[in-house]
Formats: structure tokens, C-alpha cells, sequence
């Protein structure tokens, strides 16, 4: 565009999807390839709210190496985590297929709000036909379940979700599987302090809104025909549509997005030693063990959070940090 006094460089991502999250609770596309002693690979959580906390810097190459930083944190409050099924994935030509499916007959009270228990069920038969789908299985998953009653956010109803177990072998992972079916599961089983893990969850949802607040475009003079807040132009005549390029009016919010390498800064089950005076706003107490992340994690308040093994390589070596100081000082003014 040479008649352009000034730079317009295209404004807005193209490397993001736009469309409405089709559940709350994230499922990611993708797992941690994995080898070693069987273990899960991901935790539920419940985004509590966020403060600061002051640590010394441990990174080695870091300007402030081994002085005091103060950081923003996200707390994430994880009450004990159920798993009532296991399932067994194997490889096809259209991606994978569920080939085992086995659930515990000791189901809680609450999940029969999402899952109803059949009458008639035969565990000892259903566990040998999963055995014998051992050799084509190429993938298992902890079906497990939220316990959101013993939090303060004031929801009943569990979440249900799948999480990856990682093995070097299927039957070890199976055999661990089996040990955890109708247990609780606790978030320091999963994760220990100063290890790096990705935060999903669904962003807070803003509706349907214009190329102005959706895009960043710059609104247009006065005198322009047409509309103010919108793009200039919205493509040629030849070709004669207009791209997917083009920044355009659509939902805003409420997309699954992801957060990568998320230092866990500390793991506690006392919440009131680190909850700001009279709670966190929109939340209040936390109540169970909870998870200190550094830095800001997507969703809003009392939102479904998954943390997940990472899947990129982590920016420093994973050691436990020394936190000095957490602020619980009142949100409320």
C-alpha cells in the first residue's frame, strides 16, 4: 500500500481459534510423552484467586540471581481428586479408539448427578476383557472426578475428566491404575514444588463484540462512510470473498487456551497461610491443599483449572524455591 503515510501492520493473531469453548472443563489435544515409573499426568484444580510472594531469584543466569524478587502468584485450590474409571485407547486409522472401559462399583453419592451407575455389572468380567486388550492398547487414561462440596465456591455437581497415565509399559501402568480405581488422588502425589507445568483452562468469556475490541483495530475518522468502528476495507474484488484473515466481529472469550511452563512455587494444604485477609474476592477461603503458580493462569474466579506435565522444555533447572514471604494482605481495601 504505497499511498499509506504511516505503518499499518496487521493487527490481531492468526495463530489463535476463536470459537466458544464446548466445555467448561478442558480436555487437552495433546499429553507428555512419557517414560518411566507409572504416574498421572495431570491435576484438577479451582482458580482461587491471585497475590504476590516475595522468593530469591534461583535462576542461574539471571541478573538478580540470589537477591530477593517479588512475583505475582495464582493460587489454585486442589481438593482430593477421585478416580472412578480407566479406559484404554488403541491406534487407528482415524486417530485413537476407546477398546477398554472399566469402572469402580463404589461410586460416590454426589457424581450420580453426572454419571448414573448401572444396575446390572459384572467388574470381574469387565477387568478380564480389558486384560486381554493389554497387547493393542497404546494409551491409557484415569477417568477421574472433582470434589467441588468440600470447597467454599458453593457447587455440588463434580467435574468428570480424562488424565493420561504415563508408563514405559501398558501392564505396569494398568496394575497402577487398578490400585488408584475408587482412591483419592492428592495433588502432591502428581506435582512437588519448583517443577514446571501447563495450566489449561477456559478464558473469562466476553461475548460477541466488534473488530474494535476484538481485534485491536483503529478506529476510524469521523468522517468515514459507512462505519467507525470497523476495518477499512474488507477485501478486493478479485478474489471476490473475503479471507479468514480479516479482522471481524465474533465471540470474544470463553476459549481454551494454555499456559505453558507455569513454575509451581509451593504446594500447602493449610490455605489459611497464604489466603488474604477475608478471603479471596469472588472466592473466600481456601479450604483443602492448594498449588502457588507463578504468574497468571487463564479462566476466572472458581473456574476449572487442569494442570498437565509440560510439554515444552522447562527455562531453568527444576529446584525447589525459597519463598520468604507470601502476602495475605485484605483485597477488599
Amino acid at each position: 500500500m504505497g499511498h499509506r503515510r504511516v505503518s499499518a501492520p496487521h493487527r490481531s493473531s492468526l495463530g489463535y481459534r476463536r470459537v466458544r469453548a464446548k466445555r467448561i472443563v478442558p480436555a487437552p489435544r495433546a499429553w507428555q510423552k512419557y517414560e518411566g515409573a507409572p504416574k498421572l499426568l495431570g491435576f484438577l484444580g479451582f482458580k482461587a484467586g491471585m497475590t504476590h510472594c516475595i522468593y530469591i531469584e534461583d535462576k542461574p543466569r539471571s541478573h538478580l540471581v540470589n537477591r530477593e524478587v517479588t512475583v505475582a502468584v495464582t493460587c489454585v485450590e486442589t481438593p482430593p481428586m477421585v478416580v472412578f474409571g480407566l479406559r484404554g485407547y488403541a491406534k487407528t486409522p482415524y486417530g485413537l479408539k476407546i477398546v477398554g472401559d472399566i469402572r469402580t462399583m463404589e461410586l460416590k453419592e454426589e457424581l450420580s448427578r453426572r454419571v448414573k451407575s448401572p444396575k446390572k455389572y459384572d467388574f470381574k468380567k469387565t477387568q478380564k476383557n480389558f486384560e486381554k486388550q493389554l497387547e493393542q492398547i497404546v494409551e491409557l487414561r484415569a477417568v477421574v472426578h472433582t470434589q467441588p462440596y468440600l470447597t467454599g465456591i458453593g457447587m455440588k455437581t463434580p467435574n468428570i475428566a480424562e488424565i493420561k497415565i504415563g508408563c514405559s509399559d501398558i501392564k505396569e501402568g494398568f496394575e497402577y491404575g487398578m490400585s488408584l480405581l475408587g482412591k483419592e488422588v492428592l495433588i502432591r502425589d502428581v506435582f512437588k514444588t519448583g517443577e514446571f507445568v501447563d495450566s489449561v483452562g477456559v478464558t473469562k468469556g466476553k461475548g460477541f463484540q466488534g473488530p474494535v475490541k476484538r481485534h485491536g483495530v483503529k478506529i476510524l475518522q469521523h468522517k468515514s462512510k459507512g462505519t467507525k468502528r470497523g476495518v477499512g476495507s474488507i477485501g478486493p474484488w478479485t478474489p471476490a470473498r473475503t479471507m479468514w484473515t480479516i479482522p471481524r466481529y465474533g465471540q470474544m472469550g470463553f476459549h481454551v487456551r494454555t499456559e505453558y511452563n507455569k513454575r509451581v512455587m509451593q504446594i500447602g494444604s493449610d490455605g489459611t497461610q497464604i489466603v488474604p485477609d477475608g478471603g479471596f474476592v469472588k472466592y473466600g477461603i481456601v479450604k483443602n491443599n492448594y498449588v502457588l503458580l507463578k504468574g497468571s493462569i487463564p479462566g476466572t474466579k472458581k473456574r476449572t483449572i487442569l494442570l498437565r506435565t509440560p510439554m515444552r522444555k522447562s527455562p531453568q533447572p527444576e529446584k525447589e524455591p525459597q519463598v520468604l514471604f507470601v502476602s495475605t494482605k485484605s483485597q477488599q481495601g
